[in-house]
């Protein structure tokens, strides 16, 4: 045995390929011999934060990393769409709580109290309020054409999000040189509604029509009022001539409302757009303006939809029923396709983007979705009953591991395990080493997998730490004679002499990955079939050399023959044979 493999579940054990297990814990097959994955490294200790489950690192140019601790491990984090953002902005969304921002140095400031989450969004004005207007004076002769205004003001916040408009006055006529009073504006700072943390509001905008033969009626700035210094007065006299108030801004945010408070999967798309999800809705944020969600870019698909993933320019939307896909440069002209094949997911946490496409969870196993259509990567591995039974694949929770899917099952065995879909030698391995985990995730900025465990953040395959002790049973090799197998020989790394024992990390206490003292490697042999762990070996023998000649125990013949080992040093091979002059052979 050589070119060790890891499980394929589809098939059974007597018709694995040689080098195939029918059990592999803890292993690292892919250059070809026996290795335990490296144990995970401690991080950071955020568990001083109830709740935490999972966390967000932050790093900012020339400053220190900081962490966001979430308190769901379905939350979703975005940085910062717009250019040149001097604050560093962050927002995310966590399920049933809605969505959230801060900036680094609030997070870093320790992100409660002065310095909690702002809500996303900002303060409105009631709509159902609207300035009073009175025209008065001016050429009333009729040598000078009356024209038609009316006027509404916006709130402006502390870091320049304006709001959309009050209700606009009713439209008054008067003279253009005449005397136009507004009065009604707010005169104090609003505060938060109950239950939200929006920024504070500082500046009200005055707007009104101005009529145009090309353009129609838009509501031009005609004055700025900042609260503490140059508030709104209880009425205000507009003078600004109609040619001078053209030249103003545009109200531009007519349309703009905050998001949903149930507003959930929050994702970053090209051209500054954040999208998220209710029900079966899909949000849009106004490009570049993170705050605003205007209805009019809302689009519902026919399914409720469960989590998105991101591949290239587009939107993959995995729902209840038949995913879709989406792409376009903006809100406005975004435009979804069904794709019509029965694959719904199954676990929200399944979701992650690989160089390839989007991969997730179905009933039938790991499916991928990109341009070109979708494809059941786990088809030829394992069966459904069994990706839904052993594999728990409605709870898993998964990250991206080197070119690999790694995946925490998210229930009480505290297991999880890897499936290498591009190489089918490798296949399935088991991991024991996420005791409390609640959580795993990809660093965008660094790409390592996360694993988040009691409110402690670790890092999965460290180049840092010394391996894990790993696990690898083989194929019940099946004879159709009974055999006697009397010689073996193993080749191990010179590391098996001198290599030392290492606190296994995340570990769930499994009895069969323990070593003896002083020992690092141990081969056991069973036989008579059956593959379970409550089999007892009938040869053990510990190894403590780099090339381990031994005899196995005579006296009886079998039909079925199992080998084990158990280690945290790498085995380059494993060979057997009925004598020591066939061994040669090998």
């Amino acid at each position: 045995m050589k070119a060790f493999g890891g499980e394929i579940p589809k098939q059974d054990p007597r018709l694995l390929p040689n080098d195939n297990a029918e059990q592999a814990v803890n292993c690292d097959l892919s250059s070809g011999n026996l290795a335990g994955l490296p144990i995970p490294e401690f991080v950071i200790d955020l568990s001083g934060t109830a709740g935490t489950r999972r966390a967000y690192r932050f790093p900012v140019i020339n400053l220190p990393d900081a962490w966001l601790p979430l308190s769901s491990e379905f939350a979703s984090v975005c940085r910062s769409p717009l250019a040149d953002d001097t604050l560093h902005r962050l927002y995310w969304t966590i399920p049933g709580q809605g969505a959230f921002w801060t900036t680094y140095a609030r997070l870093v400031a320790g992100n409660t109290g002065a310095n909690a989450p702002y809500n996303l969004g900002t303060i409105y004005p009631d709509p159902t309020i609207a300035p009073t207007v009175v025209a008065a004076g001016g050429t009333l002769d009729g040598s000078v054409s009356e024209i038609v205004r009316s006027y509404a003001w916006t709130y402006v916040n502390q870091y320049g999000e304006e709001s959309a408009p009050s209700g606009p006055s009713v439209p008054v006529t008067g003279a253009p040189d005449g005397s136009w009073t507004i009065s009604g504006m707010p005169t104090s700072a609003p505060a938060n509604p109950p239950g939200f943390n929006y920024p504070a509001i500082t500046q009200v905008n005055l707007y009104r029509t101005s009529t145009g033969t090309q353009t129609g009626a838009q509501f031009y700035e005609v004055a700025s009022f900042v609260f503490g210094t140059n508030p709104p007065p209880a009425s205000y006299s507009d003078t600004v001539k109609d040619s001078d108030a053209v030249n103003n801004t545009v109200l531009f945010s007519t349309s703009f409302a905050n998001p949903l408070p149930t507003l959930d999967g929050l994702t970053a798309l090209p051209g500054g757009m954040l999208v998220g999800f209710t029900g079966n809705t899909v949000h849009f944020c106004e490009p570049n303006r993170p705050f605003a969600w205007p209805a009019a870019y809302d689009q519902s698909l026919q399914y409720a939809i469960v989590g998105f993933g991101v591949w290239q320019q587009s939107l993959v939307v995995l729902t209840s029923g038949y995913p879709s896909t989406g792409s376009g440069n903006s809100p406005s002209n975004y435009v979804f396709t069904q794709v019509r094949v029965p694959e719904p997911c199954i676990s929200r946490g399944s979701i992650i983007t690989d160089l390839m496409g989007v991969y997730y969870a179905s009933q039938n196993g790991l499916v991928m979705l990109n341009y070109f259509g979708m494809q059941n990567q786990t088809l030829a591995t394992v069966t459904k009953n069994v990706w839904l039974n052993k594999y728990k694949a409605a709870t898993i929770i998964a990250c991206r591991h080197r070119a690999q899917y790694l995946a925490l099952r998210a229930d009480a065995s505290n297991t999880g395990f890897v499936i290498d879909y591009a190489e089918q030698r490798l296949g399935f391995t088991e991991l024991s080493t996420f005791a409390g985990a609640t959580a795993i995730w990809n660093d965008e900025f660094s790409g390592d997998a996360y694993i988040c465990a009691a409110g402690i953040v670790y890092r999965w395959d460290s180049p840092n730490t010394q391996p894990l002790i790993y696990r690898w049973r083989s194929k019940q090799f099946y004879g159709v004679a009974p055999l006697s197998l009397g010689a073996c020989q193993i080749s191990s790394d010179p590391s098996i002499a001198t290599a030392t024992a290492s606190a296994q990390t995340l570990t769930n206490s499994d009895p069969t990955l323990v070593l003896p003292s002083n020992v690092n490697a141990v081969f056991n042999m069973y036989v008579g079939g059956g593959g379970d762990n409550s089999r007892p070996p009938v040869f053990t023998r510990s190894l403590l050399v780099p090339r381990e000649i031994f005899r196995l125990p005579s006296g009886f013949k079998a039909f079925d023959y199992q080998f084990e080992i158990v280690s945290r040093v790498p085995i380059h091979s494993i060979e057997v044979a009925t004598t020591m002059r066939e061994l040669k052979g090998v």
